[in-house]
């Protein structure tokens, strides 16, 4: 029941749970934003001063501002820094959108895996002291490690996610007392590939490495973080845990998981903290101007100020890349919107290289993300560093600003260059189409023109380049060529329709927007409401939530709501289509059973006595 029910969840992967000014160049810091001690390496500074375009910052703060007018995030914060200097600083939306507190600048965000170059640096930091080397067995450090299945496991493979391991280990949160706990049942697990074979992205293994770590230098990662990287950087608005008395709690921003104008609160600052004890994989809140002086150390090779943190060979070593960076639980490679770039990953960093340069070139660009839409994005040889918060889990945002970057900041287009028009007759396809059945269910679908072919706005919020395929009349997402499209024209040779072709199934999506929903019937839904039972003792409850039929499980942080019942009554659930409920009842009209419908295959929940 419990992989089940995981695999009912594809948008929710990852979850850890129990888990404005305008636009153009940023005006001075006002007094709350403690301008007198902001060091001289970050003060704020004019776009024309730094060799930038105005224009071209603006364009790019108001293309964030439309993810937020278009519901693709709840809110965010966007930063740019050229020559070390603050010349874009913008916020759009809420910090919390249920009491309407605005995003502000400097606000604290769960950075996720932004966390792992920083753990990266506490490793580094100990193989230079001799504590640690590359090639050491985790079992020399662990003894849980120490098993058949482990053994052959290193700190290097931990480093550049090639050990084999899980993406994670974690159904339940907190599930753990220790960090060195996770690392055990890892241990004890073992790798699900061949250790050093190929690149698997494993929180479990940035957590095994954090507890390795823990276990070499005799201090807790929270410590660790705070003498070794926090200080000596400046970084004076990041946390490693969360305390109530700590005056930046409040201005940690809310977090929420959803989709485009479906997001749901899974955390506040008034809740309980997430994470009960420091991570390797995840853990830290951060800004995105103090993020950028961690990541000014690293373009600096090493340096912080006057001291020297890393070695410059330490740093080299670090970005040099290892594996081509894969999706999450497959084998195709990592989307990037960066034209003719591709994404590598090195030791803790994301690397975006030209394939074209000879071998040895240095990546033109490094950064790393975080899976609560927070990302950051180095160029070192333009001095620039562009970084993009959000809170809004489940959204593809990071990807498509990708693409604005790239064309606003790094290869603008020439002035008054021509727009590169569609073949003949490819203007009918442009249009929007909405699905109504499984996985793609009141989900709109709108094909676009860019650079001369087609593109497809996913509802995830990322638009997605369309190659033509070898069959006639048909294109292949990009970044998935597995996912194909083909449309339906009426007597006219106007498009009425848009096929989406999955291995196994294909979806028909009609031509036009999806119809408002309609209000559910509460009192005729009230007798679902209750508790299930599942296969392995879990209690799964069904209840009403804003005003929509829900469920609660155990591995999800919020209710999970359903979409109303189609004709053969099926209740779809609206993170994930794909997956559905239905109810059964007796000839007395008593619900007796509740049965998930999933590609995995179908499930029968009994109801349990209230």
């Amino acid at each position: 029941m419990r992989r089940r029910w995981i695999s009912l969840l594809a948008l929710l992967a990852m979850l850890v749970v129990a888990v404005a000014c305008g636009p153009g160049a940023a005006p001075a810091p006002g007094p709350s934003e403690a301008s007198a001690a902001e060091p001289a390496a970050f003060s704020y500074s004019d776009a024309a001063s730094e060799g930038m375009s105005e224009q071209a910052l603006q364009a790019l703060a108001d293309e964030v501002q439309g993810y937020f007018d278009d519901g693709l995030i709840v809110g965010a914060e966007l930063l740019v820094v050229k020559n070390r200097r603050v010349v874009l600083h913008e916020t759009v939306g809420w910090q919390d959108r249920e009491s309407e507190a605005p995003m502000e600048r400097n606000t604290l965000f769960n950075i996720r895996s932004m966390t792992k170059p920083a753990l990266g640096t506490l490793t580094q930091r100990l193989i230079e002291e001799g504590k640690l080397a590359l090639d050491d067995p985790v079992a020399k450090h662990l003894p849980s490690f120490d098993n058949d299945k482990s053994r052959d496991i290193t700190i290097e493979q931990l480093l550049t996610h090639r050990s084999g391991l899980p993406l994670t280990l974690l159904t339940r949160w907190p599930a753990y007392d220790s960090l060195l706990e996770i690392a055990d049942e890892a241990g004890e697990h073992g790798p699900e590939l061949t250790p050093g074979s190929q690149f698997q992205y494993s929180d479990t293994g940035s957590d095994t490495l954090g507890a390795v770590v823990e276990a070499v230098s005799g201090m807790s990662l929270q410590t660790l973080y705070q003498e070794w990287v926090l200080d000596p950087v400046g970084m004076d608005d990041t946390v490693t845990l969360i305390d109530a008395e700590d005056p930046r709690t409040a201005r940690i921003c809310s977090g929420y998981i959803g989709a485009r104008n479906n997001w749901s609160r899974y955390w506040s600052p008034a809740d309980e903290p997430l994470y009960p004890f420091t991570m390797g994989s995840q853990s830290l809140y951060s800004t995105p101007l103090d993020y950028a002086r961690f990541l000014a150390l690293w373009m600096d090779g090493g340096v912080a100020g006057e001291q020297r943190l890393l070695s410059e060979e330490t740093v080299a070593r670090a970005m040099t890349p290892v594996s081509a960076m894969k999706q999450l639980g497959a084998d195709a490679d990592y989307p990037t919107e960066f034209p003719g770039l591709d994404v590598w990953y090195g030791q803790m960093w994301m690397l975006y290289l030209d394939p074209e340069a000879p071998e040895g070139t240095a990546p033109v660009a490094f950064g790393h993300g975080g899976s609560d839409g927070t990302a950051a994005w180095v160029f070192p040889e333009r001095d620039l560093m562009i970084l993009y918060f959000t809170q809004s889990r489940g959204g593809a945002t990071v990807i498509r600003l990708e693409e604005t970057i790239d064309r606003l900041l790094i290869n603008p287009g020439a002035p008054g260059e021509a727009v590169v028009a569609l073949p003949e007759g490819w203007d009918t396809y442009l249009g929007t189409y909405t699905g109504s059945e499984g996985a793609v269910r009141n989900q709109e679908y709108t094909v676009v023109a860019r650079d001369g072919h087609l593109a497809v706005d996913i509802p995830e919020g990322l638009v997605v380049d369309l190659e033509q395929a070898e069959q006639e009349g048909r294109w292949f997402f990009s970044i998935e060529p597995s996912v194909q499209v083909s449309f339906e024209l009426d007597a006219g040779g106007n498009a009425v329709a848009m096929n989406l072709h999955f291995p196994d199934q294909t979806f028909v999506l009609a031509r036009g927007e999806a119809a408002p929903e309609q209000e559910l019937d509460l009192a005729a839904v009230e007798k679902y409401v209750g508790t299930y039972l599942g296969d392995e003792g879990e209690e799964v409850k069904v209840l009403i939530h804003d005003g929509r039929l829900a469920l609660r499980i155990p591995q999800a942080a919020i209710p999970l709501e359903l979409y109303a019942p189609d004709e053969e009554g099926m209740w779809y659930f609206r993170l994930n289509p794909a997956a559905a409920i239905s109810f059964q009842e007796s000839e007395d009209g008593t619900v007796v059973s509740m049965t998930t419908h999933s590609p995995e295959g179908e499930e029968v929940l009994p109801r349990l006595e209230e």
